[in-house]
């Protein structure tokens, strides 16, 4: 696919003493006549041997604290001396799309207004691909390791053909990262602590990314849909079951969802890139500038202990517990107000555990998911995705 390249030119005193930086800007399908939308890259180590680290921010338009962390991170890393052992690479607006959407006034940037559906899901699932690929490869006894396979990995990616705009965003951002060591999606909840979907959390590193993220919660396991993450995963999981006999460490990928969507401050995000750099010294991507800080312990769960507490009852829902709040089985969450009757319907934790999410609507409908509880036992699981 055709791009466009801009190359950040520096003094040379400057060259000297800051990180080079590439800036790409990639232009999707059109989608209406006289329109045309980039994804902007940024690229750190280009061509370097070494691992290869990937962050996003802004799949889902409307979390704007990710992309103002990762615009923080970006500027961090130009402004150090040294070069990473590897190839970072940071896309913090990663939806043009969503970025563009209003409607009366209200940015919408959840889910798509012309195709329809959530940003976040129907990620291509590039295993049937794979099979051939790697069939052909043992066909013409061809020497298989781990960089063979990422070669193959980005060519699956390009045989993609779009059939829109929507779908040539996600084979953008499928193309940057599908080959990374590393894959972290920055998200954020309505109203939330710092938490964590990791899709492999027996990965060497997870348990690193969840300290320097410094994330309260981590959720473990691959979801049902197929997220921007989880694609990235699958890949990997294909190959190593096709190539049992080719040593490979399958990339991290993990979801952080930072806080929620209205906590936007400076001096918050650059805490977190800064925790994000910490993370890069730890797995060796870049040299250590400090001693590493310890860091709060993560309460570790998985799918199927989070109890997502619902509605059973129009209303306005009023919380007895918010974001970090500690509660023991039994105890009410919040309270669905009918103010036409003054009727109230409390809602109460099916799980002992941790809030760790909120719904941001205070009008509420049957069937909303208005909080979330990081539990330690199984529960039953309603069908669907809990948050479409």
């Amino acid at each position: 696919m055709a791009h466009y390249k801009l190359v950040h030119h520096l003094e040379p005193l400057q060259e000297e003493l800051e990180m080079h930086s590439v800036t790409d800007n990639i232009p999707l399908s059109t989608s209406s006549i006289g329109t045309r939308r980039y994804i902007t890259v940024h690229r750190f180590g280009v061509g370097h041997p070494g691992p290869k680290i990937y962050f996003q921010g802004g799949l889902h338009a409307s979390e704007l604290p990710g992309m103002v962390i990762l615009a923080h991170l970006v500027r961090l890393l130009q402004g150090r001396d040294d070069e990473p052992n590897g190839e970072i690479i940071i896309v913090p607006c990663a939806n043009p799309i969503g970025l563009s959407q209003r409607m009366q006034g209200l940015h919408v940037g959840r889910s798509d207004l012309g195709v329809g559906g959530n940003f976040n899901r129907n990620f291509p699932d590039l295993s049937a691909l794979l099979v051939e690929q790697f069939s052909a490869l043992r066909c013409e006894e061809r020497v298989l390791d781990e960089a063979a396979v990422k070669l193959e990995l980005r060519k699956a990616v390009a045989a993609i053909v779009p059939k829109n705009e929507l779908d040539s965003m996600k084979q953008v951002l499928l193309g940057l990262a599908i080959d990374a060591d590393y894959v972290l999606d920055l998200h954020s909840d309505d109203l939330g602590v710092v938490y964590a979907y990791v899709c492999n959390p027996e990965h060497p590193a997870a348990d690193l990314m969840c300290s320097h993220t410094k994330s309260v919660v981590s959720i473990d396991g691959i979801p049902d849909v197929v997220d921007f993450p989880a694609a990235c995963l699958q890949p990997w999981r294909t190959a190593r079951k096709l190539l049992p006999d080719v040593p490979i460490t399958e990339c991290l990928t993990a979801t952080l969802e930072y806080r929620g969507v209205r906590d936007v401050r400076d001096d918050v995000a650059i805490d977190d890139a800064r925790g994000l750099l910490g993370f890069m010294e730890a797995v060796g991507i870049l040299q250590p500038e400090r001693a590493p800080q310890p860091q709060p312990a993560t309460l570790h769960t998985t799918q199927e202990c989070v109890d997502y507490v619902r509605a059973n009852a129009p209303g306005i829902s009023i919380f007895s517990k918010g974001p970090g709040d500690h509660v023991t089985a039994g105890e009410e969450v919040a309270l669905i107000l009918d103010p036409t009757t003054g009727e109230r319907t409390s809602l109460k934790a099916r799980s002992s555990g941790i809030v760790f999410g909120c719904g941001g609507s205070k009008v509420v409908v049957p069937g909303s998911v208005i909080a979330t509880i990081a539990g330690n036992s199984p529960l039953a699981m309603e069908a669907g995705d809990p948050f479409p």
